[in-house]
């Protein structure tokens, strides 16, 4: 039933019920063959008991025509003796319909042979009265065994819906249960708690035997989990992103870098935020326009998006000034990063760069790290514009670093 219960993914509560109305026929219908069967055999001992009582009736007026029938003439005698003989003859099919297995009738007696007679016909009515005596104990005999046919039954029964309700109860209630809490367990604000529960109950409904409900009703939700994280990902295309540059906006930029400073702290590591800056881009915007603007901007974009790593947060911060954040990353690594990524942008041939003070468009970059550089991630973002200033004040077209400053870790006054 189990292999039945889980290849044929049949509910068990279905079970339940055509277990119960198969019982259900059974019992009605062994119960109305008994019935019938009932019947028959208490006419069988009824009519047994009849020709008992015909029996004894016609010993009796035997025995009294024997001793009667001395001082009786012979037509009167003849006739009494026709009325036995009648008797005898009825007597004799009841017998023989009632009781098959006895001898026949003793025939009429005469005047000589009554007490003989009247032995002989005790010695079957003994056997009529055994026979109708054995046939009601096998009545009642019958009756036990159905009695106890239909207990068993009964009792097979509600242990087979037992067993059922707890295998549903095991496969069905407690999954279940189990389910509710781990949906109870989603934050809704963190997108990987979403996909992380879809993935545990993947998992869960591969290694683990459920009901063909809860099977249904996990790959349900595992597929809406799946959609909200697909439109999780476009609303985030749309929401995290910087329309004009495609890279990640200041929004993205600012929760990404809390996160990671809070995991930092807990796990000891470094976290690296570098603060990019267009060279003298006012000037670019006066002499060219603002649509050459925006396309510098656009090509700026993507040699960043290009440099950086996949675990990096390239974002635009707000007008020409660009920053990357560094997840687990110390301020060597981030320095040379940001140095590379300055020499190529120097390199790279924009329009109309010919204009700038130096012949070409540059820019200038600064950057800071937690926790060497700043206890939060306020004052991180504070302290990297400060190493930004730096660069400038230097001619631009440099990397500075906040530690270079020789200043103290406080926010700007």
């Amino acid at each position: 039933m189990k292999h039945l219960l889980t290849s044929k993914k049949i509910s068990p509560l279905l079970v339940i019920i055509m277990t119960g109305t198969i019982g259900i026929l059974l019992v009605i219908a062994g119960t109305a063959g008994f019935i019938v069967f009932q019947g028959r055999f208490l006419d069988r001992v009824e009519k047994q008991q009849q020709t008992y009582f015909n029996l004894v009736d016609f010993r009796d007026k035997v025995i009294d025509f024997g001793e009667k029938s001395r001082g009786k003439s012979g037509p009167e005698k003849a006739r009494e003796k026709e009325v036995l003989q009648f008797m005898h003859d009825r007597l004799a099919v009841e017998i023989g319909d009632a009781c098959p297995r006895q001898d026949e009738l003793f025939p009429i007696p005469s005047n000589d042979n009554s007490e003989l007679l009247s032995l002989q016909m005790q010695t079957a009515i003994d056997e009529v009265r055994a026979e109708s005596r054995s046939a009601a104990e096998q009545l009642v005999f019958f009756n036990q065994i159905f009695l106890f046919i239909i207990l068993g039954l009964l009792l097979s029964l509600n242990i087979g819906a037992g067993w059922l309700l707890h295998y549903n109860y095991r496969l069905t209630l407690i999954p279940l249960a189990q389910l509710a809490q781990r949906l109870k367990r989603v934050n809704r604000d963190i997108p990987e708690s979403i996909h992380d529960t879809a993935e545990e109950m993947k998992k869960e409904l591969n290694e683990t035997m459920h009901s063909p409900d809860i099977t249904q009703i996990t790959q349900s939700i595992m597929s809406f989990c799946g959609d909200i994280e697909a439109k999780n990902k476009k609303l985030d295309e749309i929401f995290i992103t910087d329309e004009k540059t495609g890279l990640f906006n200041y929004r993205h930029f600012k929760e990404h870098l809390i996160i990671d400073v809070e995991r930092a702290k807990r796990f000891r590591t470094s976290v690296t935020i570098a603060m990019i800056d267009i060279d003298h881009f006012k000037r670019y915007n006066d002499a060219n326009g603002h649509i050459a603007g925006d396309r510098v901007l656009e090509i700026l974009a993507g040699i960043i998006r290009k440099q950086s790593r996949s675990s990096d947060i390239p974002s635009r911060f707000g007008g020409e000034e660009f920053a990357i954040l560094f997840p687990n990353t110390d301020t060597h690594t981030a320095r040379e990063i940001s140095d590379r990524l300055r020499k190529i942008i120097s390199a790279e041939p924009f329009p109309h760069e010919d204009d700038q003070p130096t012949g070409e468009l540059t820019v200038s970059i600064g950057i800071a790290t937690f926790p060497d550089d700043a206890p939060d991630w306020y004052t991180l973002i504070n302290n990297a514009d400060r190493a930004l200033y730096e660069a400038k004040a230097k001619g631009r077209n440099n990397v500075v670093a906040f530690h270079e400053l020789g200043t103290k870790l406080s926010p700007l006054q």
